[in-house]
């Protein structure tokens, strides 16, 4: 089987910047001048339509098709697809058969790259899809020019924001076009961090808002319904406020016909205890006691240090001296939401919740509003943006910290450097 470490995105890429050589010869013989090279097309189909080629004498107009081998033509099954027909042109990396790419009995002209491609390009691609490296150009990202990468930033971050907004966009079908019962899923999600982000989104589509707004003025109860909803009253605790709540719970269960989620989905292993779920649902509940339609008031409120103390949250008495249920911690600590918590709210469900009504309802507003709430919130500090600070690329903001993990996972880890700008400006180097 015919391999090679090229890939089809390579021949793309030299082809939109134009690092061909016009006039080439095809695999037959034949004079070929590119007069134009296309439009790019990210669809199904041919990869560039609307090229000008001269064959010899004659001037085509039509599509151009791209692969490594010629083989992979008939491998693609082109030869019976009519949205092909009209290929003048077929671009390989190798040509590795003998007889003639054909549709409808029609030989379309090859034209193979391997031995016209500019050789600082194939050793920099080379060197980048092979590197086993976590970021593909560790080694070579110190020669691109600090300000190339701080314009990159800015678009990854808003791609960042576009991506969630799909999530946002899926809840909100959910909730029947509901803003704070939107809110209050994705907030939910983010109190689960990354370890229990489902069971919190499962609780809160299983609790909904309106039941927590009609209990707003009773803490006690709105701990009983989060918690009980959450699967964790079912034991048998003989302390007082267990009981008490589990009480509560049976009476709202029966009130409101409600079914709690299954306890087992809750993961507390390899966790510091302040980010137990049991902290972090009690720390939930508080700041459902504590806010009213947090959604129409972040979304009137410009002031961001407003929005953090919008989302500040205690937990109720009985945590300052636990963790869990029945278990007695060794200090007494006040669990309150943390400043890096509430920032953590403010990346992944405030600010992607405001974007996404401002782009659903055209409101350019919003959408400042959203970009401006990362602008003005301490970045992350974790594994991704240290490494990247190790390799001098620099953060202030959440906003661009989130240019760089949106970079490492979507890009960096997919080997995709040929769409990358810093990679762009690598390759010709």
């Amino acid at each position: 089987m015919t391999s090679s470490p090229i890939k089809e995105d390579f021949l793309h890429y030299l082809w939109r910047i134009k690092k061909v050589p016009a006039a080439l010869e095809t695999t037959d013989g034949r004079a070929v001048e590119i007069l134009e090279f296309g439009v790019y097309n990210l669809d199904s189909g041919p990869d560039f339509f609307n090229a000008k080629i001269k064959l010899e004498d004659t001037v085509w107009v039509g599509n151009i098709e791209m692969h490594v081998f010629t083989s992979d033509w008939k491998k693609h099954g082109h030869q019976h697809d009519k949205a092909y027909d009209n290929v003048i042109l077929h671009v390989v990396y190798e040509d590795d058969q003998s007889d003639s790419v054909k549709i409808a009995n029609e030989a379309i002209p090859t034209l193979a790259l391997k031995a016209k491609i500019p050789k600082i390009y194939l050793d920099n691609y080379l060197t980048l899809v092979q590197s086993i490296n976590d970021i593909p150009c560790k080694n070579m990202i110190s020669s691109v020019p600090s300000d190339k990468i701080n314009l990159w930033k800015y678009t990854l971050s808003i791609e960042r924001l576009h991506n969630k907004s799909i999530t946002v966009t899926e809840i909100l079908k959910t909730t029947n076009y509901d803003w704070e019962e939107t809110l209050y899923i994705m907030l939910a999600r983010y109190f689960g961090a990354k370890v229990n982000i489902e069971p919190f989104e499962m609780l809160a589509r299983s609790l909904p808002l309106s039941i927590i707004n009609k209990n707003k003025d009773k803490r006690e109860t709105l701990d009983a319904l989060i918690f009980g909803q959450a699967g964790m009253l079912m034991a048998n605790y003989e302390d007082d406020y267990f009981l008490s709540l589990k009480k509560e719970f049976h009476y709202q269960q029966k009130k409101y016909n409600i079914k709690p989620i299954d306890a087992v989905a809750w993961k507390f292993s390899k966790l510091r205890p302040m980010n137990f779920p049991t902290v972090r649902l009690a720390q939930f509940a508080g700041l459902l006691y504590r806010v009213t339609f947090l959604f129409s008031q972040i979304k009137e409120t410009d002031d961001i240090n407003e929005i953090k103390k919008m989302l500040y949250s205690q937990a109720s008495p009985y945590w300052e001296d636990h963790y869990r249920f029945g278990t007695l911690s060794t200090a007494s600590i006040a669990k309150q939401t943390s400043s890096d918590f509430i920032d953590i709210l403010l990346i992944n469900a405030v600010s992607p919740v405001l974007y996404t009504y401002g782009l659903i309802n055209d409101e350019q507003k919003y959408i400042e509003k959203a970009i401006q709430i990362l602008e003005n919130t301490t970045g992350e500090t974790n594994t991704i943006t240290k490494l990247w600070k190790s390799l001098g690329v620099t953060t202030k903001t959440a906003f661009d910290t989130q240019a760089l993990i949106h970079l490492k996972h979507n890009y960096c880890h997919e080997h995709k450097c040929l769409s990358c700008k810093i990679g762009h400006e690598i390759m010709g180097r």
